[in-house]
């Protein structure tokens, strides 16, 4: 099984990766193709590099291969694959000396992102062109099950413990300790202190594996077995060193002092009265189950831009290249848009005067209140140029409506549906309903909904750093009250605008654990994944013969290319119902 793992960010998933193809050309006279598939992922200098090949299937068009490619996922990364399948007859490796066949260039998100997270598609030529056919391509994605990330629920309790105390049968507590690599032991948890008891029952705890053993489940443990006193130091009453797998099931453990004068002497027992291990449904599960994630993105229109004529403004349209709003919509909504279903985004604008006078905090940039989406990245693209030319930038930058937008949307998420959405806001301004904005923060933590916050610009983005609640939870400067779990995640534009996957990993590391947090906090379980028909490749070839080849359109499977546009023609003036008046800046 080949694998391929990241240098320089720790994973959060593995992935194994299962191939079959259906309806391959024949480039054998006296018998059928002999293919093999050779998968690859894009360097970050660009090449592309080969993770390995799957076994050569002997004259079959409708290869299955049993070879398996184990690949690290990051839910905030663009990583680009390839699949190259070739018919070999000979016994070279070379592959221009074999018989291509068909590829597909995609991306992990998109296979994973797929129905069942498993990606369908066309094969295609070496250039893309749609007007044979290559056959057929399915690429399953199963997570590789990580003890790293499960937990152990443990419930201990001692049996005629020694004491050391003259009027009293001592006060115990447990230290639980994991070895590390060189040998020492380093603390992970502490119980409680049960007084006056040689047969102390501790309450039951849950230790996260990644915590107690790093996933390993032969690693020694160490249990001290500790005498709390008010004065003097804290007596040591003996110790149990085991392993994970040796706590699995109910059991006892003779207490040992091995530096004692009497290392065999009677000094009670640990007993494992309950243990269980606890797998925490992943990210993964929950997409691969049919959990849809819905995508809404609102862009700032306040005067604080400059006007968009001016080339010093950050909605300036640069016929040479995109500006900071389109380079974030692009660098971040291409990763988001591989896990929304049905490929359509909610965008917004907000601080922008509308043709009627009225100044909106939360208008729809395609014009249309009722229905304010729009199809793809590059709608969002098109919907924002366009705005630009019949919305005033004004102001001031108020983040509150267009939360509670979103709120309302992930209220309307009823069981047993699972979906779950995120709030893109892209701003060049430091925020100036502050109070408000924590106050509708606070309403949403409970529902499944994120926010990213994305600072364009040379502002001063000081109070965005207090709406992402890494280090404390939010709290309402009137009521008291404080968020349910972290939802919001700021980022800084100008640090990262040169790196456009650096951008997106840092703007979207925290969603994975956000959406399992919301499923946790309900107590919902990810869905079973749905079937995959058996008849995929008629279902692909149908939709090829539903393509109009002569327009030669990008796969689905591929990355969309954006290309920037010159000037956007004159749209009809955006209709929007009247908001509430606001104050000008």
């Amino acid at each position: 099984m080949a694998a391929i793992h990241g240098t320089d960010t720790v994973p959060k998933s593995s992935v194994q990766l299962t191939i079959e193809c259906k309806g391959l050309r024949n480039k054998d006279t006296l018998s059928k193709s002999d293919p093999t598939c050779i998968v690859q992922h894009k360097a970050k200098d660009g090449r592309w590099i080969e993770i390995g090949r799957t076994e050569k299937v002997m004259n079959d068009l409708n290869p299955k291969f049993k070879k398996q490619f184990t690949i690290d996922y990051f839910f905030e990364e663009v990583q680009d694959l390839q699949f190259l399948v070739y018919d070999v007859d000979t016994n070279s490796g070379r592959l221009e000396d074999q018989d291509f066949l068909g590829s597909l260039q995609t991306t992990l998100g998109s296979i994973v992102g797929s129905r069942g997270s498993c990606l369908t598609a066309a094969l295609t030529g070496t250039k893309g062109q749609l007007e044979k056919r290559y056959g057929s391509i399915k690429v399953l994605a199963e997570e590789i099950s990580s003890h790293a990330g499960d937990s152990i629920k443990l419930r201990l309790a001692g049996n005629k413990l020694e004491t050391k105390d003259w009027m009293g049968k001592g006060d115990k507590y447990l230290v639980i300790k994991r070895q590390r690599g060189d040998g020492n032991f380093e603390e992970v948890h502490r119980t409680e202190v049960i007084k006056n008891s040689k047969d102390p029952a501790w309450a039951p705890i849950e230790l996260p594996l990644a915590k107690l053993n790093l996933g390993r489940m032969d690693a020694h443990i160490l249990f001290e077995l500790m005498d709390w006193n008010n004065v003097t130091q804290h007596d040591f009453m003996g110790q149990v060193i085991c392993t994970t797998n040796d706590l699995l099931t109910p059991r006892s453990f003779k207490i040992e002092k091995l530096k004692s004068k009497n290392p065999g002497k009677d000094r009670g027992e640990l007993i494992v009265q309950f243990s269980e291990l606890h797998h925490p449904p992943t990210f993964l599960e929950y997409v691969a189950g049919g959990c849809e994630i819905t995508v809404m993105m609102a862009i700032d229109f306040t005067a604080s831009n400059k006007t968009p004529s001016d080339p010093q403004s950050l909605h300036f349209m640069n016929p040479g290249g995109w500006n900071s709003y389109q380079q974030a919509i692009i660098s971040i909504g291409e990763i988001l848009e591989k896990y929304d279903h049905d490929k359509n985004f909610e965008a917004y604008g907000f601080g922008g005067k509308l043709p009627n006078g009225q100044v909106s905090h939360c208008f729809a940039l395609n014009g249309d209140a009722a229905n304010p989406s729009v199809r793809q990245v590059q709608g969002i693209l098109d919907a924002y140029q366009q705005c630009l030319v019949n919305v005033q930038l004004y102001g001031p930058t108020n983040f509150a409506s267009v939360i509670r937008a979103a709120h309302q949307a992930a209220k309307n998420v009823q069981p047993p549906r699972q979906a779950y959405y995120v709030l893109l806001i892209i701003t060049d301004g430091e925020i100036t309903d502050l109070d408000d904005t924590v106050d509708a923060i606070i309403a949403a933590s409970g529902e499944p909904l994120s926010i990213v916050i994305v600072g364009v610009g040379p502002a001063d983005f000081g109070k965005m750093h207090r709406l992402d609640g890494d280090d404390r939870a939010l709290t309402s400067a009137m009521s008291g009250k404080k968020t349910q779990r972290d939802i919001v995640q700021f980022v800084a534009f100008r640090e990262l605008k040169n790196n456009g996957p650096m951008l997106a990993k840092e703007v979207l590391a925290e969603i994975p654990q956000q959406l399992t947090s919301y499923m946790k906090s309900k107590n919902m379980k990810p869905m079973p994944r749905p079937a995959v028909s058996s008849q995929w490749d008629a279902q692909v070839q149908q939709q090829m013969a539903n393509m109009n080849l002569n327009d030669a359109p990008t796969p689905a499977a591929q990355a969309p290319h954006h290309a920037p546009a010159a000037a956007a023609p004159a749209p009809a003036p955006v209709q929007q119902p009247p908001p509430p008046a606001a104050a000008p800046p």
